[in-house]
């Protein structure tokens, strides 16, 4: 059964002797929201390894112990036995490649490689080893989950009816578009010819109270309707 999680709830630990290749691969990753470790031996790779851990980035030229041996001693200890391991390495021989997935790694990658199949790959790991991602938007510490009906703000859930949460998620997708009454009915509401345009300004009104100070930035369009805006203003 898949786990679903923020990404700032997973943790990379990156591993590599190369200061400026672990500073590139957590730049990107950091920029993904995940949570990141660095390590640049064996031995510290094997300290960072903890349960908490996520996914490992695990380059096989390291001191003080090599890449495989460190894989080799996390898939011997219970801890860590079952944390994805992608080896990320310049070495490109069969051999190589062999010696690190019959350590136990899940995958090999071969530098030079693109950020977006590092990312590709770590998503694939995490969905393996049931952890999925939730998907949200996230605008000035709102987060709408659009898998989950639901939306926060800091972190905690404010309590959005299905109406206000389409509403919601409607406008913020269409952000600065101005929007009439019967726009919203005929797109949110199934039944739009049974309910007036009265019933959009109600349920308007309770999704801005629900929002609080976040409410500015679903604005009044004089003479039309509503908008989304990430430039806050005062409601009208």
């Amino acid at each position: 059964m898949n786990t679903p999680a923020d990404p700032s709830d997973i943790t990379i630990l990156v591993v590599d002797d190369e200061e400026d290749v672990v500073e590139m691969v957590s730049h990107f990753l950091e920029e993904a929201k995940y949570k990141v470790k660095k390590a640049y031996d064996g031995e510290d790779a094997l300290t960072q390894a903890t349960p908490d851990t996520n996914v490992i980035l695990l380059d096989i030229m390291l001191p003080k112990l090599d890449g495989v041996e460190v894989c080799k001693q996390l898939r011997s200890r219970i801890a860590t036995e079952t944390i994805p391991i992608i080896f990320l390495t310049a070495k490109t021989e069969e051999e190589d490649q062999i010696r690190g997935l019959m350590a136990g790694g899940d995958n090999y990658l071969m530098k030079p490689v693109s950020s977006e199949v590092i990312l590709a790959h770590v998503k694939t790991a995490l969905r393996l080893s049931g952890i999925r991602e939730r998907r949200f938007i996230e605008i000035n510490g709102l987060k709408i989950y659009e898998d989950e009906h639901r939306a926060t703000i800091a972190n905690q859930d404010i309590g959005l009816t299905e109406t206000e949460f389409s509403l919601l998620l409607y406008l913020v997708r269409h952000p600065l578009r101005a929007f009439s009454r019967k726009q919203l009915l005929e797109t949110i509401w199934e039944d739009a010819m049974m309910v007036t345009e009265r019933t959009v300004d109600a349920h308007i009104k309770n999704l801005r109270e629900k929002l609080g100070d976040f409410a500015r930035h679903i604005q009044t369009v004089r003479g039309v309707g509503y908008r989304f805006s990430q430039e806050a203003e005062e409601v009208g």
